[in-house]
Parts: structure tokens; sequence; C-alpha cells
């Protein structure tokens, strides 16, 4: 405190200085995330906590992320499957190969493909018989292929989660 020349006391302009740079740091260290990070951490619904670099936001974020795909990958990995199955046993059934309840898509594809490769021999030059198993090959390589594309995703989406994983352990010093 100083003493003006009319006897009134004043505080120190420089006490006021002090804490507004003081609060000034406090920002400056929150803001040291792009705008772009801070958007996608409100949008995920992570909070940025003071200090935070830019590096182990975009962490966050690529966890959260991870997260998010493995939840709708599964849903939709499950629906596919199961649409992949029915359409299977339908073309089991077209086909005339038995199928136990618990067979899973990969043995009655499989199935499929040998009895196809059978009645391919016995058909000899039949054009009618020809067509029609041309047609169950064709929807036999379908169903092969979308369920070899479900694979690759689910691996994908595996080994993206096990990264995190290991990012995880890497950034908490457990590895």
């Amino acid at each position: 405190m100083k003493k003006r020349k009319d006897g009134c006391m004043s505080t120190s302009i420089s006490a006021v200085n002090a804490g507004s740079s003081a609060a000034g740091e406090a920002v400056q260290k929150k803001s040291t995330l792009s705008s772009s990070t801070q958007n996608e951490l409100e949008a995920l619904g992570i909070t940025a906590t003071d200090g935070m670099t830019e590096s182990e936001a975009r962490q966050k974020i690529a966890q959260a992320k991870a997260e998010q795909n493995a939840q709708n990958g599964e849903q939709q990995g499950n629906s596919s499957e199961s649409e992949i199955l029915a359409d299977a046993k339908t073309l089991a059934a077209q086909v005339g190969v038995p199928v136990s309840g618990d067979a899973d898509v990969s043995e009655i594809l499989d199935d499929i493909g040998a009895e196809l490769e059978m009645l391919l021999e016995e058909a000899e030059n039949n054009p009618a018989i020809l067509s029609q198993l041309s047609s169950f090959l064709s929807q036999l390589t379908n169903l092969d292929d979308q369920y070899d594309s479900l694979q690759s995703a689910q691996s994908g989406m595996y080994n993206a989660m096990n990264m995190v994983s290991t990012n995880n352990k890497i950034a908490l010093g457990l590895t």
C-alpha cells in the first residue's frame, strides 16, 4: 500500500499485474491444444485437462474413436454375420446340403462348395443343370467374398484396439 498525496492509501498495481499474469498462464496452458483437437474432444465428450499436450489429446481421441468403432463394428458385424449365415443356409437348402444347427458360416460354405463340385462332375454337358450350378457358384462366391470381407474388417478392428492398448501401456509406463 502506498500513501497518495491526498492522504488516501492505494494498492499497488504490481499486485494486480501479478494476478492477471498468473491467470494468463493458466489460460495459456489450457489453450495449447489446437482448436480442431479441442472440438474433437468436446464432440467425443472428453474434457481437456490443464496441461494436456496435443499428443495426449490425440491419443485420447484415438482411443475413444476405437471404442466407438468397436461397438459399432460389433453391432454391424453381428448382423452382417447373421445375414451371411442366413443366406448360406438358404443356398445350402437350394443345393441340397444338410446344415446342422450349430454350423458356422465357413463350414456351411465349405459344404456347399464340395456339393457343387460333385454336382458339376455329374452334370456332364447338360446346359440346364450347368446353368443352375453356375448360378449357385456365383452365389457361393459372393457369400464367400462377403464373409472374407467381414473377417478382414473384424481383424482390422481388433488390431486397432490392440494398438491403442499398447500405446496406453507405453504412455502409462507399464511396458
